[in-house]
């Protein structure tokens, strides 16, 4: 098997995909604790679809603070060393978690977005790691990436991912430039969509450009959990009104995220 040119992909493409991160003990361990969290959601679940439509696309945050085996993700897998190795990274902070479930059925879109202009932040050294504990393709909602556009320069408007919250006047921000449309583009994009089994993971740059289709499938779960990594060079940025969870670590614009270890310690550093 051909190894990966992990730093260099990720600095050309902003996008590598990483085959059997995990092994069958971990997809089980996260895999139930993927399910625990949707049956009984903490008060950052949120529910995607809108009411009545079919499926469930569900998604909570910060699982990590209230559940050990999210948390034992970021120390004990190898995840935290991909992030630094593609980043290039001195030492890696946790930065948070996600979990992103399309149940079968489920015709709700990922829109396509960045995931920096979400984040109260600055900096190059943001990265996720993006686990499948289930066997992902195009029919169940496998997410497409645009590689390079890491590299493309603006930060672009964040996209509600909510039914009925494309009004929402947090997402209307005029420093950001507003989202091209990648569908009317694709012709001319290189646009990669991997085929994942579970305990693979993708590697990706948080100005990467990214979205997925809805889960088309009548019996085939797709449920991911996001490791979100930030490296040395991240630094606070105040005045980012959509992630409030974020904000409650009441840093200043400048600050360290060495300055809340507490929140985002480190969990990784380059031997």
């Amino acid at each position: 098997m051909m190894a990966i040119d992990l730093a260099g992909t990720y600095a050309t493409d902003g996008v590598v995909h990483v085959k059997g991160v995990l092994d069958a003990p971990w997809i089980a361990r996260l895999a139930a604790a993927v399910d625990r969290a949707m049956a009984a959601p903490g008060r950052r679940a949120i529910e995607f679809q809108a009411p009545g439509e079919p499926g469930r696309f569900f998604g909570d945050m910060f699982m990590h603070r209230r559940d050990p085996d999210f948390r034992a993700a970021f120390f004990e897998t190898r995840c935290a060393a991909l992030a630094g190795e593609a980043m290039g990274a001195r030492q890696v902070h946790l930065f948070y978690d996600q979990i992103f479930a399309k149940e079968p059925g489920t015709p709700r879109r990922t829109p396509w977005h960045q995931d920096f202009p979400y984040w109260p932040a600055t900096g190059d050294m943001f990265c996720t790691v993006y686990l499948a504990l289930d066997a992902i393709d195009a029919q169940n909602g496998g997410v497409e990436y645009v590689a390079g556009s890491h590299r493309w320069g603006p930060d672009y408007c964040p996209q509600p991912f909510r039914a009925g919250g494309e009004g929402a006047e947090r997402y209307r921000n005029p420093a950001f430039a507003p989202a091209p449309d990648i569908d009317a583009l694709r012709d001319t994009l290189d646009i990669r969509r991997y085929d994942m089994a579970p305990g693979d993971a993708v590697v990706f740059h948080g100005k990467l450009v990214h979205g997925a289709g809805g889960n088309d499938t009548p019996d085939r779960r797709r449920r991911t959990v996001a490791l979100r990594f930030a490296g040395e060079d991240a630094r606070w940025r105040e005045g980012v009104p959509t992630f409030k969870a974020l904000n409650a670590a009441k840093l200043k614009t400048g600050d360290r995220l060495d300055a809340r270890a507490d929140l985002f310690p480190v969990v990784w550093r380059r031997p």
